[in-house]
């Protein structure tokens, strides 16, 4: 395997197994699945990204990932409140690649997860990955580079505690989630704030709360 650091420097992000790998969004369609609270997220192809970068989907290396297939809130890993739900079912085929999600209704955030979603408000999933092997462009009109086989290790939904501005906020005024599903979001994490220790590595109690407080002066405008 190539030299990661060399090759990436600081696009480097440290993944949920510790390990050294890159992030990058899919554009997805979602589709309703068979499923009760369950939801079908299609990546549409392999086009360009932001980094002027290309992914080939016959390169996904999945066993490690299917091992643990939770699904969670915009890579964050530091509590239970952050697991919007586990995928069920991932292929790849037709030039796509399918991940049937099933969400954690039980838990606010994947309740509000999953109406948003289904409402059409999150329309891209995040993908973790080991970058393993690669081909940098050489021409004008090719991509700076072209990954041919990578290992996915993390799948998240970019949702409600990432960024509860403007997208929670239109989701509310026109009733694809509840304001009882924001306000048990709010207690929930007002709780989970009071109750973590300061000491705590994987999370600041302060962050917690600012994000309450953030949910709720949301919850007071609409």
């Amino acid at each position: 395997m190539k030299n990661l650091q060399a090759e990436f420097g600081e696009r480097l992000v440290t993944l949920r197994d510790g390990s050294s790998g890159l992030r990058g969004q899919l554009r997805c369609e979602v589709k309703a699945a068979p499923g009760e609270n369950e939801l079908d997220f299609i990546a549409t192809d392999e086009s360009l990204d932001r980094y002027h970068e290309v992914i080939r989907l016959d390169g996904w290396k999945t066993a490690n990932y299917l091992a643990n297939p939770v699904v969670v809130d915009s890579h964050n890993y530091w509590s239970v409140l952050s697991i919007l739900g586990g995928t069920t079912k991932l292929t790849i085929r037709e030039g796509a690649m399918h991940n049937r999600v099933r969400f954690a209704v039980d838990n606010p955030a994947g309740r509000i997860s999953y109406k948003m979603a289904k409402a059409g408000f999150i329309r891209s999933e995040s993908v973790g990955f080991i970058p393993l092997k690669w081909e940098n462009g050489i021409g004008p009109n090719d991509p700076n580079r072209t990954f041919t086989e990578q290992e996915l290790l993390e799948i998240s939904l970019v949702s409600v505690p990432a960024n509860p501005g403007a997208t929670v906020e239109r989701a509310l005024k026109c009733g694809a989630i509840d304001r009882c599903d924001v306000r048990e979001l709010v207690e929930l994490l007002q709780q989970a704030g009071e109750q973590t220790p300061r000491s705590t590595v994987v999370s600041s109690p302060r962050e917690l709360l600012t994000l309450a407080r953030s949910i709720a002066a949301i919850f007071k405008r609409c």
